[in-house]
């Protein structure tokens, strides 16, 4: 599957439209930035789950994030998401607090 990433908004855009084999897949958020670190929430279709597109979009946007001077990714999931946080320990993070509404996990960039 070929993921892209697209800015919705003129530089520097922190929102980002993606698009799997040429169709819309869904988007990511940046928010919550604070010096060199940021956290994102992502979004991928009905149509387009289980496929490999967040596995594939999230790289690319650390990618983006890293060239404009970020070092730390911090998310938080909620504990009973298990494909999430699945995804989120193979691409590196590590838990760094729990209650009973999130987990957050950070990556270093």
């Amino acid at each position: 599957m070929r993921v892209s990433l697209l800015p919705l908004d003129p530089p520097p855009s922190l929102r980002f439209f993606i698009r799997a084999d040429g169709l819309h897949a869904g988007g990511i958020t940046v928010h919550s930035v604070s010096g060199a670190r940021f956290s994102y929430g992502i979004a991928v279709s009905k149509a387009m789950r289980r496929r490999g597109v967040a596995s594939s979009a999230l790289p690319l946007l650390f990618a983006a994030m890293k060239a404009r001077g970020f070092s730390v990714c911090a998310v938080q999931i909620a504990p009973d998401n298990a494909a999430s946080l699945a995804l989120h320990r193979r691409l590196g993070f590590a838990e760094t607090g729990r209650n009973a509404v999130a987990v957050t996990m950070e990556k270093m960039l």
